[in-house]
């Protein structure tokens, strides 16, 4: 497709690359699906749009004959590629070494063909239960250092993800489009700023899809506040992905949430493009911030214009 941004899905087989997409997609009610998986035969193509512009996600199978179809026709699978997203399955240590030589073979592709591509690898299967082991979080820094010393001159992004931790997901993806453009210089100093003059706890601009375009947090949270944080953010999720199923009319709610905070979702359109502004407040800071607000709201609308134009 005509300017469409191709992303690349890769890894071995059994990482969790699909479970991604899907998670992704559906931002609630998947891991049923997920769990029904079959293994990826060959490519499946998944859809979306990150301001205005089309994404194709080539979902790659990795399992061992999938992976030397793709070497020997690497110009077919890896030529024009915007974006890489190579999965590692955290918890399978002893793929580790098979998964960084595939790894290496489709860097190998870029590197003689003189391709700058941007690459996130993600630490997937990082989930709530194995956080806290330290043989999990000493593998990760050795796999980063390891793959940091191999290719200097590449620009990687680090990421761990989990399927029961939908934000990592949503900013997996997010960090990766964000490199499309120069205006989100522009668009992340409004952010930042006005997250200091409204003295909120977080400040996130999602799209249609859920996927995150900008987000700043309060450096200073309180511990009782982030499991707050992260409870405003899944529902805000939840909340767009019901909009986009559901004839939704409002343009903004507010959301109580215990201990006088809350969470406040707009909606805004923008050149026929619906974006919604996500905000974790104290109740004290809600009036002033509503002064606030609608210049805020002017200045993002005329930066997205200029983005999605």
């Amino acid at each position: 497709m005509e300017n469409a941004i191709k992303i690349i899905v890769s890894g071995l087989d059994n990482a969790g690359k699909t479970s991604l997409l899907i998670a992704l997609s559906r931002k609630y009610d998947f891991r049923k699906e997920v769990m029904n998986l079959k293994p990826t035969i060959r490519v499946e193509y998944q859809r979306t749009e990150f301001l205005g512009t089309p994404a194709i996600f080539w979902d790659m199978g990795g399992q061992e004959k999938y992976r030397k179809l793709y070497q020997k026709r690497k110009e077919i699978y890896f030529g024009e590629t915007d974006l890489v997203v190579y999965v590692i399955d955290i918890q399978d240590r002893e793929r580790f070494e098979s998964s960084l030589n595939y790894f290496d073979s489709i860097v190998q592709y870029f590197i003689e063909n003189e391709m700058d591509v941007p690459i996130i690898v993600t630490f997937h299967k990082y989930d709530p239960e194995v956080r806290t082991y330290e043989e999990i979080n000493e593998d990760i820094m050795k796999l980063k250092e390891k793959i940091e010393e191999t290719y200097p001159s590449f620009n990687i992004l680090f990421q761990q993800t989990s399927i029961y931790d939908v934000i990592s997901i949503v900013q997996l993806i997010s960090y990766g489009l964000s490199v499309f453009d120069n205006k989100f210089f522009e668009l992340s100093l409004l952010l930042e700023t006005h997250l200091g003059e409204f003295d909120c706890t977080s400040l996130i601009l999602f799209d249609k899809n859920g996927i995150i375009i900008s987000e700043f947090y309060n450096e200073s949270i309180d511990p009782t506040i982030y499991t707050h944080l992260i409870e405003s953010i899944k529902e805000h999720l939840f909340i767009l992905k019901r909009m986009d199923e559901e004839d939704f009319v409002e343009d903004h709610n507010f959301f109580s949430i215990e201990n006088d905070v809350i969470s406040y979702l707009h909606q805004i359109y923008v050149n026929d493009e619906k974006f919604f502004i996500s905000i974790l407040i104290k109740e004290d800071k809600k009036e002033p911030f509503l002064l606030k607000f609608s210049e805020f709201r002017d200045r993002l609308t005329n930066i997205l214009e200029s983005l999605t134009s």
